[in-house]
């Protein structure tokens, strides 16, 4: 008689600790499934639809510095390029749309051009001419946001960031 409640108390454990097992399995399966729509799906992402530039910024590092100001260049910019759309078409194609806007009357209402994605989704390659090629870190691509990272020179380096929604 003693020992029974021994071996409910043990069987008690026993089924809890099976249970919490159970919910670590449940917890950990869409985590890895929402990583992997997010590997799988970043060219649909990027081709949803027409792009804005809502922010550029560009923060430039010298060797020994320890300040770095980071500069927003949106404001500084002409009017006919914050009015443009870029639209990163499935199969490869690259437009931009001049917008209302343009530097001149003369000015083509549209730019085309390529672009790429690597294989880890983490770059962007854009081609407007075969003179004029561009790589770009994608820092964040959501279904609302692209933010985009090209740095140029080597001492200073300068880094443009550009944010994109739609």
């Amino acid at each position: 008689m003693k020992k029974l409640p021994i071996f409910l108390s043990l069987a008690a454990a026993t089924l809890s600790l099976a249970a919490c097992e159970k919910e670590l399995e449940e917890v950990s399966a869409p985590v890895q499934e929402a990583a992997a729509v997010k590997s799988e799906s970043a060219t649909d992402l990027l081709s949803a639809g027409g792009w804005h530039l809502t922010d550029l910024t560009s923060r430039t590092v010298t060797t020994g510095s320890t300040e770095v100001p980071t500069v927003s260049l949106l404001g500084r910019l002409k009017p006919w390029l914050r009015d443009n759309t870029i639209e990163y078409k499935t199969g490869g194609a690259y437009s931009v749309n001049e917008g209302t806007l343009k530097a001149s009357p003369d000015a083509p209402a549209l730019l085309t051009g390529a672009w790429q994605l690597n294989a880890k989704g983490d770059s962007l390659t854009v081609r407007q001419d075969k003179s004029s090629v561009r790589r770009y870190s994608i820092a964040e691509l959501t279904a609302s946001t692209l933010r985009l990272n090209y740095s140029e020179g080597t001492n200073p380096v300068t880094t443009y960031t550009t944010v994109y929604s739609h």
